[in-house]
């Protein structure tokens, strides 16, 4: 993540807070009785739940972006990836 300044940071917090708030919203919304799906051909009816798994993956990432900009205002570093290639000499 490049350098933000801290107003930067709060707008995209804002941005990612309101975000979720769509996200969860949508998720209660498949999660009650409107998130099923009834379908009857003849005398035959079936009724499906309709949860994407996309929502969720969505919802997991947002959060996590969430949590390192909030650790980014409090001041913690950022997390650093090494990578470690053994080698035989």
């Amino acid at each position: 993540m490049a350098r933000l300044t801290r107003e930067q940071i709060q707008r995209k917090l804002d941005r990612i807070n309101k975000r979720l708030e769509f996200y969860y919203e949508k998720e209660e919304e498949l999660l009650s009785s409107k998130g099923f799906a009834s379908y009857s051909i003849g005398t035959r009816s079936v009724s499906r739940y309709q949860y994407s798994a996309d929502i969720k993956k969505n919802i997991e990432d947002l959060e996590r972006e969430r949590d390192e900009l909030e650790n980014l205002l409090r001041g913690y570093k950022t997390r650093t990836v090494v990578a470690v290639v053994p080698q035989d000499w």
